[in-house]
């Protein structure tokens, strides 16, 4: 009987992932077609290695009497080439998915303009639906997309025939697979097998560490010989990445490479990681290095919380613990691999309440939003690593870094009338409502009855002006308040000394127009700034200014859901 299986981490990196994946597909596949009562499938990493469980126990009896059935799906390269068992039609998928680049391409210039933005997102969403129902876009194009390549392909396909041409042995092949993982023995007799392939040449699309000669696990020499790996794991890989892996290009000048994301789950049941899977892979956004790794973490993390059922003590690290994320830069003919890393989930999103949840699926879906909104050139990549290192850390410190360049990004573009968009206050309250730095929480300095009337002047000053059509503007705008944060807050003193004197300005200038009923804002008073100045007693410069950041440069829920719908039709061009 088989029951708990064990894939060894090898190489610490997505390959290990992509064995497990494969793995819990084959006995999912074989949960359903022997009869076990509710089966259960659990994925879990044990440090050294992942633990798979499957209940109840899959008996001997039960692989004895299993009929063939693919480990996934062969692909077809060429218009009309047809194959005799379930085939990956790439010909037909590839057009499918050009004709659909093509009606949103024309749907963008068709509807151009704010008056259609209605008309426009109507016409996407409809296209959408099409090619996932009508016309059905598979979502293993991507990765298809890469088995085909010449040094790969041939590997594909000795693993596919190694079942496919001895289908009367299938059984005594499945008992090999287990025993593999359960006892770490590969018994089975080749000899009584037809042109099977016992060991492959390590491909670096699912062994990304692999390579020739010199990059041998023990040198030997300096000769290109190809590394070989068991036909078990190489099977399994493939098997895994066709469901769980992600290829991505990224656009550099005018070339693409290629990010491949894997997710690695810490514990989890297995249909709730292949729905997490699937609905990633269909949500992808970003076409560029550094937003593509942002956006994926947030895009997954996202839809973790929308398909839990459990609520209570929900920690999003205890489930997903990071995405494997490799880099391969385009050599022509061939990709080399530049770069493995790793996207930790943050340690700071965790809920107890649906409502909470919701709540983080709303922060999430702006965080997207304005991360999709920045074109990643000039000073944008070193905010946009600041917030990669905030996400992957939950290092306050690098969304500091962030948050002051964001501000002064925001002013800068809207004075270009360049529209982007800007945090939301409410929103900013509930992601800062349980954080905090060493022995303090944040929201002990949010809650601040002076730090929100300084942001409120701040965000009167500034922001909100911006967005106000000049005719209607009855203040001056305050620029250089973003960077006056940033370089006074390194000195408590001097933080103080700048806020006082811009407080006296924003007073004079209240007053000044209220008295020529030309506007209206509501002043700082004496005790509310003295409340302010409390803060600078207790907690670090730095933090406050960059808090006053936050939330001095950011809207309110009217003030922005305005600004959002003027500017809507902008946000996702990177979907076009």
């Amino acid at each position: 009987m088989y029951s708990i299986f064990k894939v060894k981490k090898i190489t610490g990196t997505y390959s290990d992932t992509l064995e497990a994946f494969g793995l819990a597909n084959l006995l999912n596949e074989i949960q359903s077609r022997v009869n076990l009562k509710r089966p259960k499938l659990w994925i879990e990493d044990k440090g050294l290695y992942y633990e798979i469980t499957s209940t109840p126990e899959i008996k001997n009896e039960d692989i004895s009497d299993l009929n063939y059935f693919p480990l996934f799906q062969y692909v077809v390269r060429k218009d009309n080439e047809t194959f005799d068992e379930s085939y990956f039609d790439y010909p037909k998928q590839r057009k499918l998915k050009k004709e659909r680049q093509e009606f949103v391409q024309k749907a963008y210039k068709e509807f151009a303009g704010k008056a259609k933005v209605k008309q426009l997102k109507k016409r996407l969403l409809e296209i959408e639906r099409i090619y996932e129902t009508e016309k059905f876009i598979s979502p293993q194009l991507d990765v298809y997309s890469q088995i085909i390549t010449p040094n790969n392909v041939v590997g594909f396909d000795k693993l596919y025939m190694n079942l496919s041409l001895n289908k009367e042995s299938f059984p005594i092949i499945i008992t090999a697979i287990f025993n593999y993982y359960v006892t770490g023995n590969n018994n089975l007799e080749i000899k009584r097998l037809n042109a099977f392939s016992s060991s492959l040449t390590a491909l670096q699309i699912y062994n990304p560490t692999t390579g020739k000669g010199q990059n041998k696990g023990k040198a030997s020499g300096a000769s290109a010989g190809p590394i070989k790996l068991s036909w078990i794991s190489e099977t399994m890989k493939i098997s895994g990445a066709l469901t769980n892996m992600l290829c991505q290009l990224v656009k550099v000048g005018n070339s693409y490479d290629l990010k491949i994301i894997v997710p690695d789950f810490k514990k989890t049941e297995y249909h709730n990681q292949r729905n997490i899977a699937l609905a990633f892979k269909r949500n992808i956004k970003g076409n560029t290095p550094l937003k593509v790794d942002i956006l994926n973490l947030l895009i997954v993390i996202k839809q973790l919380i929308i398909n839990t059922n459990e609520y209570r003590n929900f920690k999003a690290r205890n489930i997903l613990s990071r995405l494997h994320s490799t880099y391969q830069k385009d050599l022509g003919q061939n990709k080399a691999v530049v770069n493995i890393s790793e996207l930790k989930t943050p340690d700071f999103i965790e809920f107890a309440s649906e409502d909470e949840a919701k709540d983080w699926v709303n922060f999430l879906n702006e965080q997207i939003n304005i991360i999709g909104s920045i074109e990643e050139l000039g000073d944008a990549t070193q905010g946009l690593i600041a917030y990669r290192t905030f996400l992957t850390s939950s290092n306050f410190m690098s969304w500091i870094k962030f948050i002051f360049w964001y501000s002064e990004h925001l002013m800068s573009s809207l004075s270009k009338n360049k529209y982007v968009l800007s945090f939301r206050i409410n929103t900013l309250n509930k992601f800062f409502k349980k954080m905090s730095i060493k022995d303090f929480k944040i929201s002990e300095i949010t809650s601040n009855a002076g730090f929100l009337k300084v942001a409120y002047a701040i965000r009167k000053s500034t922001v909100t002006l911006q967005y106000t059509p000049k005719e209607q503007r009855h203040f001056e705008i305050r620029y250089g308040v973003a960077q006056s944060l940033q370089n006074k807050s390194k000195s408590t003193c001097e933080f103080a000394g700048y806020i006082g004197e811009f407080i006296g300005l924003y007073n004079s200038e209240t007053a000044r127009k209220a008295e020529l009923k030309k506007g209206y804002r509501k002043p700082v008073r004496e005790d509310e700034l003295n409340d302010f100045y409390s803060l600078l007693d207790k907690y670090p410069s730095k933090v406050v200014g960059a808090l006053l950041a936050s939330y001095g440069f950011a809207l309110e829920e009217k003030e922005a859901s305005a600004v959002e719908q003027e500017i809507e039709e902008t946000t996702d061009n990177d979907n076009q």
